[in-house]
């Protein structure tokens, strides 16, 4: 079912363009992104929810099926939520179409990372292969941080990009800005939704083995993620409604993501001046680089202990600088993320260059 949600005053409509937004997750950042800039959308599995389970089987039948109806539809600029809807539907929509339109593709997940970073098996290559053939028919991408963008501009076919980062609401950034974190506490908090294995969960609890042989008070808290197994020094509560007392009670967030698009967790944890130690992988990187290069760590257990282990056994003045340079860089990233500007002009663009074409 397509959801009308047309803004009357963009110059997208006085020039005719007509788009749709096609939601995989339907995420609320990239539904208030793309809202902005798309005429219609279409909700394939339904309004977002952290605790939607759809098998692989479901959503593969719902973006086909979708892909074939939208063959008949006369709109100019289609726009896909996910770089995996893409891969299965870019081709049905391009192929069998009987219009003219463009394909553009918002990437915010980890799917490049795991095609083209995390491994070399057969299954993978197969899937590298399929990537880039779909991708033969999208005509632009927007990309969600700086870590899909590198890898798009490493792996697929030159396209123009939009880079954009998701916005934090003004109530959301003074609530956590309120906060006072803990530097001198050896406690850790890791924070996500999803897949346990893109958070580096696994990568997290072995940190805290380590770092128990110099700090034994050393505690960590898993928020977020469901069915993690609990043991001394670790705690995993699942699901909270405020992540605000764990944020207060931690001097660090740990965060070693596998491709994990942009977090906006780490964020707000350098808002509320808890420190982040994030992976190479993880979207947000160049916010920890901004504070300290050091916050950036190669996936590895051994290294995020070792780097935790060195923020800890500084000196108190050397802590709360680290925190508080957390709080004025997070400061400014928000203030640029609320002025970035609609995606219709680069929608327009995508439309123009079509026409051009014939």
């Amino acid at each position: 079912m397509i959801d009308k949600s047309v803004n009357e005053n963009s110059s997208r409509d006085e020039q005719n363009i007509r788009t749709v937004a096609v939601y995989s997750g339907a995420h609320p950042a990239h539904q208030k992104m793309l809202g902005e800039c798309c005429t219609d959308s279409i909700k394939m599995l339904g309004e977002w929810s952290v605790e939607r389970h759809t098998s692989n089987k479901a959503k593969m039948l719902s973006y086909i099926s979708t892909a074939l109806k939208l063959r008949r539809s006369d709109v100019e600029v289609m726009v896909i939520e996910g770089t995996t809807p893409t891969i299965l539907m870019a081709p049905f929509i391009k192929c069998c179409s009987r219009h003219k339109r463009s394909l553009v593709t918002l990437c915010a997940d980890d799917a490049l990372y795991r095609t083209f970073v995390g491994g070399n098996s057969l299954k993978q290559m197969l899937s590298r292969f399929i990537t880039r053939f779909s991708f033969n028919f999208v005509s632009g991408l927007v990309t969600v941080g700086d870590l899909t963008t590198r890898l798009a501009k490493e792996y697929l076919k030159p396209l123009p990009i939009e880079v954009r980062y998701p916005p934090i609401a003004e109530v959301r950034i003074n609530a956590m800005a309120g906060l006072e974190p803990a530097p001198e506490s050896h406690h850790m908090v890791l924070i996500g939704s999803g897949n346990a294995y893109v958070k580096g969960v696994d990568i997290a609890t072995l940190c805290l083995d380590i770092l128990h042989e110099q700090f034994p008070e050393a505690h960590l808290t898993i928020l977020g993620l469901p069915n993690i197994k609990t043991c001394p020094g670790l705690d995993a509560p699942g699901p909270v409604a405020d992540i605000r007392p764990c944020l207060s009670a931690s001097s660090v967030l740990i965060h070693p993501g596998r491709g994990d698009a942009f977090p906006v967790v780490v964020v707000e944890a350098m808002l509320a001046g808890v420190v982040p130690f994030i992976s190479e992988w993880t979207g947000a990187l160049s916010l920890a680089q901004e504070v300290d290069p050091q916050l950036v760590v190669p996936l590895n257990a051994e290294k995020f202990a070792e780097r935790i282990a060195s923020f800890w056994s500084a000196s108190p003045e050397h802590r709360q600088a680290l925190s508080d340079r957390c709080r004025q860089v997070s400061r400014e990233f928000t203030a640029k993320t609320a002025a970035q500007p609609s995606l219709a002009p680069f929608i327009e663009h995508i439309a123009h260059i079509n026409k051009s074409r014939g």
